[in-house]
């Protein structure tokens, strides 16, 4: 038991979190962006390690603590991993720049804008996850356990997740919204998806 709590007292995390408690007084006076940071900082270590202790219960003579440790402040001082995936300094406004990205990487991004250009409005793919979901995710959801997933619950969450983007997408933008359509998809098929008849109800502009 004795041996348990001294490596317990040497494990990375509880160093991180003994090292906040006395050198920032817990994180008490500190403005909101940089213990933003320090929770970020541990949630981001906390992964980490867990992916350590599981990689070693399989591979007992995996690299040494030591190691670990070095390889952690290697990864964050190269940014490969990071404490803070959002620093402040993104959020400096510029009146001339222009943010070109997929409605997952604007989200992340927590930012907004004047405009908005949705590109390719009437697109099928606006209703549908892509790259930002999961495959088969909704099987291991809570609010539904042990149920099938049927076409009919996929349509119904395309839909609720649609209406979710759309919400959070309205919030990030102050005047304006340019609907960009095009009347046929890269595959030379018709554009028929559930934002077409907003590009049909929009006000043309030349």
């Amino acid at each position: 038991m004795k041996k348990r709590q001294q490596e317990a007292k040497l494990f990375p995390i509880f160093v991180l979190n003994q090292a906040i408690e006395q050198l920032l007084n817990d994180g008490e006076n500190l403005p909101f962006d940089h213990l933003a940071a320090l929770r970020e900082l541990m949630e981001t270590a906390q992964h980490f390690w867990e992916i350590d202790r599981r990689l070693r219960e399989s591979e007992p003579s995996f690299q040494s603590p030591s190691e670990t440790i070095s390889q952690f402040i290697q990864l964050l001082r190269r940014g490969t991993i990071t404490a803070n995936p959002y620093p402040v300094r993104q959020f400096i406004k510029s009146s001339s720049a222009v943010t070109l990205g997929n409605i997952f990487q604007y989200r992340s991004f927590r930012s907004s804008h004047r405009w908005h250009f949705w590109l390719d409005c009437s697109s099928p793919l606006w209703e549908q996850g892509g790259a930002a979901t999961l495959f088969a995710a909704p099987i291991f959801w809570r609010k539904s356990p042990y149920q099938p997933w049927t076409t009919e619950a996929e349509l119904e969450e395309n839909q609720d997740r649609l209406q979710r983007v759309l919400r959070d997408l309205l919030a990030r933008v102050s005047e304006k919204v340019i609907l960009c359509h095009s009347d046929l998809g890269v595959s030379g098929t018709d554009q028929t998806g559930q934002l077409l008849s907003l590009v049909q109800a929009a006000k043309e502009y030349d």
